[in-house]
């Protein structure tokens, strides 16, 4: 919990805590004089005493709120400034590793991370450390000063304050992390059922099924409430035993001092009462202890792996018996699966649906993290944003911004751009309007637009996952062309014939490698892909 507390803030935290004390001995030497006026007002002292002691008890009264102030206005800066190291520090680890957000957590417990959490550390400074820090470094100059006057009523005050800032704490807090580890099961639970039944509203409205669901939400509910409601009691009673030591701490005072006629009597016992009134900011400290413990334990899984290797080159990425299965799940999408794609090649991944070539491409994208080696090198090890730095990648579904179409081409070489709209086809020019999400794109509009993009952007691997969806065969010839010129090409594609120039056909079903080969000795072995090729040619016919 203390990564993001740099030399500033801790130099801050430091001068609030130095004027949060001095403002506390200032508040003891208020009811300390209060209470030494009162004595000597017994005593029938001279007018000209009473009055400087009153004197005196305004000055510490001004000088209290002066620090009180500065206190809570370095505090709170350094709280702030603290807020801002997390903040950045998690924007930019979710940055650097945004490509395994979907396949780490779920949005609900995403959002709680990113939010709640952070927000949730403020309590790190203003409610965990300062509070304890204060009221303990106070007791101590307390105790040695009036030790000099009475050595048994700072007993019973050194003895009571262990328990208030240690004994109960440690107690309160252990006991309350099992009941928080269940408050936030139970919310994520709540959170995510929420956020299903939001997203899905229509869906469940269409098979009549949001009345189950209802109820669903509704139990998660209960379960989340019931649980913060021990949480709550837990604290209470904690709140209850704080006080209950604290009374008895100005009750062992008042007994042991009970046959004394001393001057500092009445002066003790204000300080006993001042000074356990201080200890109330304590009072939920386990609960803000393990919800910042918590809270920086989620942030912490944020950080991406340091010290990673920036590749030189990627190629040539190698597969060897490799495994994977999506996090969450039993049955793995790709098993045993061995290839190797080498620079210059073309290579084509197919297979029925499900069977695992979308994976395939998104781990080649380096989208999830696995054992694939690229240039010899472990994926796992290398810099992610280099190694996709390399990638040329289609998907099936592309984004388009609202703007020009030289803005969505990401290239400022216009005459090129205006080149290859013309060459495929398209109706466009470098500054024709591309509305919100290409709402006014077609699907083959989306598809050609975004091979463009790749043409303008060189790089030396092309991952292409079904490229030719949507288009027509002129389009498509031309797009085929385009690629076998391109250095190294993998392409998804449920359109079988048109890989005859292609190196390598992989053929995929249920996440295992049947056959491989190029075009003609796949046709020879007459096996799955034949028989696809076949079912192919007679649907066109």
């Amino acid at each position: 919990m203390f990564k993001w507390i740099d030399k500033q803030t801790y130099r801050s935290l430091s001068l609030a805590i130095l004027i949060g004390v001095i403002g506390g001995l200032t508040a003891i030497g208020m009811f300390s004089l209060s209470g030494l006026m009162l004595s000597k007002s017994a005593y029938g002292v001279p007018l000209y005493s009473l009055m400087i002691l009153v004197a005196s008890i305004k000055l510490l009264g001004v000088v209290r709120a002066v620090a009180r102030y500065f206190e809570r206005l370095i505090s709170h800066d350094a709280t702030f400034r603290m807020l801002k190291e997390v903040r950045v520090s998690a924007f930019d680890q979710l940055m650097l590793d945004f490509v395994n957000l979907h396949q780490k957590w779920r949005l609900s417990e995403l959002l709680q991370r990113t939010v709640n959490d952070i927000e949730k550390l403020q309590n790190v400074l203003l409610r965990v450390i300062y509070p304890p820090v204060v009221v303990l470094l106070t007791a101590l100059n307390v105790c040695v000063i009036y030790a000099f006057y009475d050595w048994q009523a700072v007993g019973v005050i050194a003895g009571v304050m262990l328990i208030i800032l240690g004994v109960l704490p440690l107690v309160f807090s252990r006991m309350l992390s099992g009941l928080t580890n269940r408050t936030r099961s139970s919310q994520t639970d709540f959170m995510d059922t929420l956020a299903d039944f939001n997203l899905g509203r229509e869906d469940l409205a269409v098979f009549d099924q949001q009345g189950h669901y209802a109820q669903r939400l509704l139990t998660a509910q209960h379960e989340f409430e019931k649980n913060l409601l021990r949480e709550k009691q837990l604290i209470a009673i904690y709140d209850w035993l704080l006080n209950l030591f604290s009374m008895l701490a100005i009750w062992g005072v008042l007994y042991v001092m009970l046959d004394r006629t001393v001057l500092m009597y009445a002066s003790i016992v204000m300080v006993t009462i001042t000074l356990f009134e201080m200890a109330i900011p304590m009072t939920n400290f386990p609960f803000y202890y393990q919800e910042t413990k918590r809270a920086s334990e989620h942030l912490l899984t944020f950080s991406a792996p340091e010290d990673q290797i920036r590749p030189a080159h990627v190629l040539p990425i190698e597969l060897k018996n490799l495994h994977f299965i999506y996090p969450g799940q039993v049955r793995p999408v790709l098993n045993d699966l061995t290839m190797t794609i080498r620079e210059g090649e073309k290579i084509a991944i197919v297979g029925s649906s499900g069977s695992g070539k979308s994976t395939l491409m998104s781990l080649l994208s380096g989208l999830y993290s696995s054992d694939m080696l690229a240039d010899g090198l472990s994926t796992q090890d290398i810099d992610r944003e280099s190694y996709m730095n390399e990638l040329n990648v289609m998907q099936q579904k592309n984004h388009f911004f609202q703007g020009t179409v030289q803005d969505n081409l990401f290239s400022e070489n216009t005459e090129a751009i205006n080149q290859y709209l013309e060459a495929f086809h398209l109706p466009f020019s470098a500054d024709s309007a591309i509305s919100e999400f290409g709402r006014n794109l077609s699907g083959g509009e989306r598809q050609r637009l975004h091979f463009i993009r790749l043409l303008l952007r060189d790089r030396p691997l092309w991952l292409l996952d079904e490229p030719f969806n949507g288009i027509d065969v002129v389009n498509r010839q031309l797009m085929i062309e385009q690629i076998l010129k391109q250095n190294t090409v993998v392409v998804i594609s449920h359109e079988l014939e048109i890989l005859q120039d292609f190196d390598m056909i992989y053929v995929l079903e249920d996440g295992k490698l049947m056959e491989s080969g190029h075009f003609e000795s796949l046709m020879e072995r007459r096996g799955i892909f034949y028989q696809n090729v076949l079912l192919e040619r007679q649907r066109i016919n």
